[in-house]
């Protein structure tokens, strides 16, 4: 592995970053721009380091690639390719934030990222991150810091695994035991609903029965005593009146 000095260059946006590599890469395959960057990097780094040129290039089910200390992409290898969809053309020569949504990942921006990696040696984290047609995928990333012997910075290399299906599969069991949750809540609310009707009819057959019970005291109980208590009356009303008849008789 060799240290890289990458030219002063301009800070852009992720967006503006990605125009640039589209820009960039149709102009070195049309032929019509001298290559800046690409070959003499990329064969200085495949002498350098050989393996490494062989493992980016030949490993597919990860994203690995080379930056310089500044974060500049030196070396796009094909597993990169074929999981982000850029070509070496427009990312070598481009900055790391090109690969991060605008506003950077759920894990923080590029900048961060190269920063933390410099500072404890790596950075590994998950995350959103672009596609070339501009998806985004969910993302295992590790961004190692490269240091010589005294410990100077060379650059780093980094190597990202595409976790979107199982990241489909977490959130398909997320959305599952979410729907049982609710579920469930719902039985239990239905439980509850069920069990204050059945009180509230409890309740209901229970003044049905008073009432009934009510209506029978009286029609069966009150209402013969009371006729009874008329009829009494009545006959007491009437020999009242025989008696009164009595003594006037017995005045006259």
């Amino acid at each position: 592995m060799i240290q890289e000095k990458s030219r002063e260059k301009p800070s852009l946006s992720p967006s503006e970053e990605r125009r640039e590599a589209i820009r960039r890469g149709r102009e070195r395959l049309e032929g019509r721009s001298e290559d800046d960057r690409p070959a003499e990097k990329r064969e200085r780094v495949a002498e350098a380091d050989p393996a490494f040129q062989a493992l980016a290039d030949n490993v597919r089910d990860y994203a690995i690639f080379l930056l310089d200390p500044r974060g500049i992409i030196i070396y796009w290898g094909e597993g990169a390719r074929l999981m982000k969809w850029w070509l070496k053309e427009e990312t070598e020569g481009s900055h790391l934030r090109m690969l991060y949504p605008e506003e950077g990942a759920e894990d923080g921006s590029a900048e961060s990222h190269l920063r933390d990696a410099a500072r404890l040696g790596e950075y590994t984290g998950e995350g959103q991150r672009m596609r070339r047609d501009g998806s985004t995928f969910w993302a295992s990333v590790t961004l190692t810091a490269l240091r010589d012997a005294n410990g100077h910075l060379l650059g780093f290399a980094k190597v990202t695994r595409d976790l979107q299906a199982r990241r489909g599969i977490e959130i398909a069991v997320a959305s599952t035991n979410a729907a049982q949750s609710a579920r469930d809540e719902a039985l239990e609310a239905a439980k509850s609903a069920r069990a204050a009707q059945n009180s509230a009819q409890e309740s209901a057959d229970f003044a049905k029965e008073h009432l009934v019970g009510t209506r029978d005291y009286i029609t069966q109980v009150l209402e013969p005593e009371l006729e009874a208590a008329r009829a009494e009356r009545a006959k007491l009303t009437e020999r009242i009146e025989q008696l009164e008849s009595q003594r006037r008789k017995l005045e006259g």
